[in-house]
């Protein structure tokens, strides 16, 4: 009886680590690809669901009637400044809607520029890293720009809906990433950059 032993001879086992290595080669990207994809798509739910909370917010400014529009101290909009602390929080605002918080988010409201959800986005400025939390005030027509106009000072933009159009009627608000970068790693997969989601 023969006794067999089997084992790698070292030339399959060179191969083995080749065809690993090859397969390595090729995944790393993909998957980097992912991690950048899961952080737009985290920013993009942040963002939709901070024009969600504005949306809300008007909606409750307009439902207590209390001197609204043009004429009234009771703004449409939340100001630039509610944004920034991410609550209702102007002394003019009715006792019903003062306080009102925004949008849900992992910090406290009602501190300035730390209140609102963070973006962390592929290939952030310094401006932008240094302030993810920020809103930087825009005018009208850096909201209708295309692309929207941006700095990247800060992680967030917003138009409080303040001013009047050639019709003489009030804009809505926008609010948007601070990004408008073409050729960054924060372009979606549609092409289209974080201003313009």
């Amino acid at each position: 009886m023969r006794n067999l032993r089997a084992g790698f001879t070292l030339i399959e086992l060179i191969l083995v680590i080749v065809i690993i290595g090859l397969l390595a080669a090729t995944a790393v990207p993909k998957f980097m690809d992912l991690h950048n994809d899961a952080k737009i798509a985290a920013v993009k739910s942040q963002l939709g669901a901070i024009r969600e909370g504005i949306n809300i917010a008007h909606g409750k400014i307009l439902a207590s009637g209390i001197n609204t529009g043009r004429t009234g101290d009771n703004p449409d909009w939340p100001t630039l400044d509610e944004m920034r602390r991410n609550r209702l929080e102007l002394s003019t605002r009715p006792q019903a809607i003062r306080y009102y918080q925004i949008v849900e988010s992992d910090k406290q409201a009602g501190k300035v520029n730390e209140s609102l959800p963070m973006v962390n986005l592929p290939e952030m400025t310094a401006g932008m890293s240094a302030n993810p939390r920020a809103v930087r005030d825009v005018s009208m027509r850096d909201a209708q720009y295309d692309p929207r106009r941006a700095d990247e000072t800060t992680g967030w933009a917003y138009y409080p809906g303040d001013e009047n159009n050639v019709h003489d009627r009030q804009e809505d608000a926008v609010f948007y990433v601070n990004d408008d970068r073409a050729n960054t790693e924060n372009i979606d997969a549609a092409g289209v950059r974080p201003s313009n989601w």
